[in-house]
């Protein structure tokens, strides 16, 4: 077996080992990877991870995991060997963390010095029939005509809303909000407020490769910045139902505190699972 650093030029062998949402993900400027294959080219094993604080001088850049499996635990080693010997020296990486719902890979985490926990997982399921059947949804009778899809805006009027919402130091879940393009959205479900011809709120939703739907930035300011951010997330519970099937999965990630109260707030049917957390210090 050998490992290697999975690039561009190699994704298409680790694909179908990683699955299509995260091989599209690892087109995004802060996602990198390892993988392991025999001499046959069979992939043994792989390891994703983003990378977090890039574009803050001030701040050190830490890596979370974002995939690990491995067909052997000699292929689970000769991964973490070249994560640390390649992947922190050469981007300086201070801690490495991971989340993983199964046990496996965190075991191997926990034998190369990581530290590991059960605890609930931060990502609420639900489908998109559940979604529409909330009082959320039902009790919204009229949502303004200035809360639009996100396909009703310019590329300036997007690239300008993006601007100020970093200025505002809200990137929502995205760490490169700002590299993405408003093609890498489901424009049709994503939301927007417009008043007085500016963006005053987004709500940016990603439709995965494998069909999940994915919200990743909720925003709002104004007035009525409040009710808007449920009249957003409405109108696009409201167009997903006309755009996809019943049962397509809603995954949404409440790691952060607001947006978790908000969720179990607005879509109570929403369900959990536990999942296996760690990290590790790199200095």
């Amino acid at each position: 077996m050998k490992a290697y650093e999975i690039t561009e030029d190699n994704l298409e062998e680790f694909s179908s080992y990683i699955g299509a949402d995260l091989a599209d993900d690892m087109q995004r400027s802060f996602y990198r990877g390892y993988g392991v294959k025999e001499e046959d080219g069979s992939v043994r094993g792989a390891m994703l991870y983003e990378l977090l604080g890039m574009d803050h001088d001030d701040e050190d850049v830490k890596s979370v995991i974002r995939f690990l499996k491995a067909e052997s635990a000699e292929a689970y080693d000769m991964i973490h060997q070249i994560y640390r010997s390649e992947g922190v020296l050469n981007d300086e990486i201070a801690e490495t963390s991971y989340r993983f719902e199964e046990e496996e890979p965190a075991e191997s985490c926990a034998k190369h010095g990581f530290s590991k926990e059960q605890k609930e997982s931060p990502f609420l399921r639900l489908t998109l029939q559940e979604a529409a059947n909330t009082d959320l949804v039902n009790k919204m009778k009229k949502i303004p005509d200035y809360i639009v899809s996100l396909e009703e805006l310019s590329m300036i009027q997007f690239r300008t809303a993006i601007r100020n919402c970093l200025l505002n130091g809200q990137k929502g879940l995205l760490e490169d909000l700002g590299y993405l393009s408003m093609g890498w959205f489901d424009i049709c479900v994503s939301a927007c407020t417009i008043t007085d011809d500016e963006v005053k709120g987004l709500f940016l939703v990603r439709v995965t490769p494998n069909g999940i739907i994915t919200p990743v930035m909720l925003y709002a300011t104004g007035q009525d910045f409040k009710m808007n951010l449920a009249r957003m997330i409405a109108y696009s519970i409201q167009k997903g139902a006309e755009m996809y099937r019943p049962e397509t999965e809603i995954l949404i990630d409440c790691q952060r505190k607001p947006t978790e109260a908000l969720a179990k707030k607005l879509l109570p049917g929403a369900k959990t699972k536990t999942a296996f957390y760690g990290s590790r210090k790199e200095a």
